[in-house]
């Protein structure tokens, strides 16, 4: 079975000029995430199903199976040892010569949302979810082995119960982290960089490079990473279970770039894949192909990024148990995709940026053939350091089926960075015609207050 996905905001590298003790700091805070997650409760097979297109499961909204207690020790047991030789490593390596670079860069990051849905959806109620990540870097470069390589890792414990499928039953998921609870390997893989030309293999997360929006991806609303259009339609490598794939980007001058990628075409649920670690391929899966262009365009002296871009599916086919059969899911589905972030106003520590998603899909193949999204942002709004940042943005999903009406989201937030390492982001959502149910539900009406944390 192919997983169900969602999405997560893109992150750098931790600096490897951080002090070695924040970095011992940020790993012993990754492995009390790991460690005390273990005490949320798993979430079971939701007993009101979300609803299906064309029987192929929504991927926003996960249904989260049960993991056996003994499994999920052993995996902390294995991830702990990994992170404490990888600080091992990076201590002995720069041990080596005070004179050399170190080629190690480490990252620690947690999101923590707590939610509540005050009115509308399935039923009204609150609670927590949370995400940790544990990145690592190696540039070869700074390892005197050859110039432009670079290896990186990205480890995942996320928890708590599900918004979108306990309390909302919305087709686009009001939180980009609402994935379950698990413990898996987000990313794995390596870059080769050239003068214009770069190319990547490995685990990789689709969004980070493509159909991405800088402005949109500040909203935590799913939609506002990959348009839903996209992540519904055909399975993507997106949050939570990303996939093996190779991508290259050709900077073809100080104005246009060019990118395209190719993906395993079906990443397996967490069902049988508990840890993003069981890859196969095979043909009954099909592959993703995905490219984009990028221009670079000042209208009247103010920034814009202009990316326009498309993607195709070859086909899906699962085997059926209970008929004995393989049945063709869908075949050579595609869309196109339509993306734009324009600065309007600049003024000393003040800016207002706007952005733009569009997305289609046939008709013949989808009930979601369309998506728009539409959002501005100012930064700057309260503080001189432009520290905070107020954003409001609408995320509509077109469908063209009677058993389901258009689904509209719109939120409105305000971001207060604290310091370098901690921020604030009350948030609130109101969802238009919740669609990811079999039931007719009433507009829902939810908060968040999410917290980030980066050392």
């Amino acid at each position: 079975m192919c997983k169900e996905s969602g999405f997560f905001p893109k992150n750098k590298l931790f600096s490897t000029k951080k002090s070695i003790i924040v970095q011992i700091f940020s790993i012993i805070v990754f492995v009390i995430i790991i460690q005390t997650s273990k005490s949320y409760p798993i979430i079971g097979n939701n007993p009101q199903k979300i609803t299906t297109i064309r029987d192929f499961p929504i991927p926003q909204i996960p249904i989260i199976l049960h993991h056996q207690t003994k499994n999920k020790i052993t995996m902390q047991k294995k991830i702990s040892l990994l992170i404490i030789l990888s600080l091992a490593v990076q201590l002995l390596y720069g041990q080596e010569s005070s004179q050399k670079e170190n080629p190690f860069s480490f990252e620690g990051a947690y999101i923590g949302d707590m939610y509540a849905n005050a009115a509308g959806g399935l039923k009204t109620g609150a609670g927590y979810m949370g995400m940790g990540n544990l990145k690592m870097g190696f540039d070869t470069e700074k390892a005197r082995w050859w110039k432009g390589g670079s290896f990186f890792i990205n480890g995942a414990s996320i928890h708590g119960k599900s918004l979108s499928e306990n309390y909302l039953g919305d087709l686009q998921v009001a939180s980009n982290i609402d994935a379950g609870t698990h413990i898996y390997m987000h990313e794995l893989w390596f870059k080769q960089a050239f003068e214009k030309f770069s190319f990547t293999i490995g685990l990789q997360d689709l969004n980070a490079e493509f159909i991405a929006s800088e402005n949109a991806g500040e909203f935590i609303n799913s939609s506002f990473g990959v348009p839903s259009v996209v992540s519904i339609n055909v399975p993507v490598p997106i949050f939570p279970l990303t996939g093996l794939g190779i991508s290259a980007q050709w900077n073809i001058n100080d104005r246009f770039t060019w990118q395209t990628t190719v993906f395993d075409g079906c990443q397996k649920s967490f069902e049988h894949n508990a840890h993003n670690l069981n890859w196969n391929f095979s043909k009954d899966d099909g592959l993703l192909v995905a490219t984009e262009f990028h221009g670079n365009f000042d209208i009247k002296e103010k920034k814009g990024i202009y990316k326009l871009g498309g993607y195709y599916h070859s086909g899906l086919s699962e085997f059926d148990k209970n008929t004995q059969t393989k049945n063709t899911v869908f075949e050579n589905n595609y869309g196109f995709y339509f993306i734009a972030d324009q600065n309007i106003f600049e003024r000393e520590q003040r800016k207002l940026d706007l952005f733009a998603q569009i997305a289609v899909a046939p008709k013949s193949k989808n009930e979601q053939d369309y998506y728009i999204g539409l959002g501005a942002n100012y930064f700057g709004i309260f503080s001189k350091k432009k520290n905070d940042a107020l954003g409001f943005a609408v995320a509509h999903a077109g469908l063209h089926t009677t058993e389901h009406k258009h689904e509209t989201a719109l939120e409105l937030y305000y971001k207060y960075q604290i310091n370098d390492n901690i921020a604030i982001q009350p948030d609130v959502q109101y969802i238009i015609n919740p669609s990811g149910s079999d039931e007719k539900l009433s507009n829902a009406l939810v908060g968040i207050l999410r917290l980030h944390i980066v050392f």
